[in-house]
């Protein structure tokens, strides 16, 4: 959370010297060239959403209420042995949503993931900046990097894994950096268009779940884990950014050495959809129409 506000600063602290009367950034949003208003919509947004939060007293590592706070039942889990960097990417919408599951991975993996937020780019967020060059240096064969997303071209890490991958690195490090998106699926799709355009080439991968993970999830079963108290028609993309992640790092570690941790985070999910219908209480029932 730290990073969030710091970037929101970043961002106010550079166009309010521009703007003069001392008026409000969002309300002359307007006059900034549009390279520019993306940036400035989005960290306005989020000071209202952070300066909420704050003033109800939120916990900034679960971002539920005080009194639903899970901190206590859901722990770091220390390193993730193949990868060096784990990337969220996520819409800002989703900062701060109590049902959001992305958190999980950041608190479960502080040391490792980094948290980078749509519209705030590189000059206001190092984060961005540091998965950018994750990203262009895979492409230049300088390093490895996946993507997780279903494009056509996307493979299973299995298929992956025995592909030849030439890096030109002098780094003895081996490990994979990971690029995971957190948003609805429109957003997720406009998010990948934007930030990663190029096609899947040595060294950076567009990599997909393994069918029998996608199998499982698309099941009628209604206890099935991993799904996120939002829904969608097709039952598969009911699948959360933590459950997403949690079996690509399965796919990844075939060893068993990610076992334990990948036991813990699914219990993790759990903590939190049972502390999350707490606080928002029972679903809505739709109306009928007659």
């Amino acid at each position: 959370m730290d990073g969030v506000e710091d970037a929101v600063d970043a961002v106010f602290s550079h166009y309010q010297s521009q703007i003069p009367n001392k008026s409000s950034l969002y309300d002359t949003i307007t006059t900034f060239p549009p390279k520019d208003r993306e940036a400035i919509g989005v960290a306005s947004k989020l000071r209202k959403r952070l300066d909420s939060f704050a003033r109800n007293g939120d916990c900034r590592r679960c971002w539920l209420q005080k009194r639903h706070c899970i901190c206590s039942s859901c722990r770091s889990l220390g390193g993730i042995e193949k990868v060096n960097r784990l990337f969220l990417l996520t819409h800002h919408k989703e900062i701060c949503m109590v049902v959001d599951t992305a958190k999980i991975v950041l608190s479960s993996f502080p040391n490792t993931t980094r948290l980078v937020v749509n519209g705030m780019e590189r000059a206001f967020q190092p984060s961005m900046g540091e998965m950018l060059d994750s990203y262009n240096d895979a492409l230049a064969g300088r390093s490895k990097c996946l993507i997780l997303f279903p494009t056509d071209d996307a493979k299973t890490f299995d298929v992956i894994e025995k592909e030849p991958i030439g890096v030109n690195t002098d780094n003895s490090d081996n490990r994979w950096d990971l690029i995971v998106i957190d948003g609805t699926w429109s957003q997720a799709r406009k998010m990948h268009a934007k930030y990663f355009p190029e096609e899947s080439k040595e060294g950076l991968y567009r990599v997909q779940l393994s069918i029998d993970a996608v199998q499982r999830l698309d099941g009628d079963d209604k206890d099935a884990k991993g799904h996120q108290l939002r829904r969608h028609p097709t039952k598969w993309r009911e699948i959360s950014t933590m459950e997403a992640t949690r079996l690509l790092l399965k796919d990844i570690h075939t060893d068993g050495e990610f076992d334990k941790s990948s036991e813990a985070m699914s219990e993790f999910q759990d903590i939190l959809n049972a502390a999350a219908r707490r606080q928002l209480g029972p679903p809505r029932e739709k109306e009928v129409k007659q």
